[in-house]
């Protein structure tokens, strides 16, 4: 059951049926489009609706689904206006094993649900799709290990602000600066190897000229 490519697919539907000049995309990857929270709001009800069409999966609604990146940044956090895609993991409860091993161990989902569930940054909630926030821990973390990977990719300016957002909303958490070695070592997923100091002091001098004060301690 396929519910995490769904949602790109209604998104897609909507786009498709907005489009005025009446030309149409070939695929996914030849043409991208911007998705505002206008579009991937339209497009989750869409998707929403399409649960109870379906008997096989309204029989598992209301479905939970973990989000982070853009999504999260142009819904919630609003650090930018569009993104290209909406990122999902399903609750382990209604995937596949096979489904799966294609994205994260059993164990890891889990832990990653149990956490957005006490978080509780709540994205989208309706009849039968609701959409939490990932740990913002994790998504920082994500976002770090990133940046050193691809450096010159489009995304690693959308990647430092959306990292910079999450850090300011974990300092007014903890209601000062982070200890930089507990960042440098988050491990979530699963890496033998800590992130890299000119990674941290990168971030560390934007957030200074961004905030006006180091995010580390």
């Amino acid at each position: 059951m396929e519910v995490t490519g769904t949602i790109t697919e209604c998104l897609w539907k909507v786009i498709k049926s907005q489009n005025s000049s009446g030309s149409k995309f070939e695929s996914m990857e030849e043409e991208r489009v911007a998705l505002d929270k206008a579009k991937m709001s339209r497009g989750i009800e869409t998707l929403d609706k399409f649960v109870t069409e379906d008997e096989m999966i309204y029989a598992f609604s209301p479905i939970t689904m973990v989000s982070l990146g853009g999504y999260l940044a142009v819904s919630h956090f609003q650090n930018r206006s569009t993104t290209e895609d909406i990122d999902v993991i399903i609750d382990p409860e209604f995937a596949s094993d096979k489904a799966l091993h294609r994205r994260l161990q059993l164990a890891m989902v889990k832990s990653i649900f149990e956490d957005a569930e006490k978080q509780n940054i709540i994205l989208w909630s309706g009849e039968n799709i609701r959409i939490l926030a990932a740990p913002l821990e994790w998504g920082l973390e994500t976002k770090l290990r990133r940046l050193p990977t691809k450096p010159h990719h489009l995304k690693a300016i959308t990647d430092v602000e959306d990292v910079l957002v999450i850090l300011n909303t974990l300092i007014d958490q903890n209601e000062g600066p982070l200890e930089r070695d507990t960042i440098r070592k988050l491990n979530r997923n699963g890496f033998d190897v800590a992130i890299a100091h000119s990674v941290l002091d990168r971030v560390a001098k934007a957030y200074q000229e961004r905030y006006g004060n180091n995010p580390f301690f």
